[in-house]
């Protein structure tokens, strides 16, 4: 009778060391950007909220257009982690704000995963002046380099 005891006790430990691994793979989500930005973002245009109100409601943007000044970009990203694969981005958000000269939020665009798909980046590379050498400083490139010893 004592092996019955001993096979049994195996098959639990067994199925004990299953469920623990499957349980540590179940994976999580991360949340990066600005957390909360659903709750406030309909608000911030009705009530014509400015820069210093929208930084104390929302916090500093993310980033702020090199061009036009009164475009504030607020990013938002949901990543899911699963054991040792590739995190993936589940939802990702940018929230352009547009504010008007006296500094009022006007207008709030939201750009999902799909709008970043349409952008077409520009390839073309442009060669810079003063990185080639030429002909003579590449005969030269030695002389008056060597340090006496």
């Amino acid at each position: 009778m004592k092996p019955i005891y001993k096979i049994k006790l195996y098959k639990y430990l067994v199925y004990i060391l299953i469920l623990l691994s499957i349980n540590s793979c179940t994976g999580r989500i991360s949340n990066h950007g600005v957390l909360n930005i659903d709750k406030h973002i309909d608000s911030i245009v009705d009530d014509k909220l400015e820069k210093a109100e929208i930084e104390a409601l929302l916090g500093p943007p993310s980033t702020i257009s090199a061009f036009e000044f009164n475009k504030w970009y607020y990013i938002n990203n949901s990543i899911k982690h699963f054991a040792f694969y590739k995190p993936e981005i589940i939802d990702h958000k940018v929230y352009e704000i547009i504010f008007n000269s006296e500094n009022q939020a006007v207008q709030i665009n939201i750009f999902n995963q799909e709008d970043l798909r349409e952008i077409s980046y520009n390839t073309d590379i442009t060669d810079t002046r003063g990185n080639k050498r030429s002909l003579l400083q590449e005969i030269f490139k030695g002389v008056g380099n060597n340090k006496l010893k």
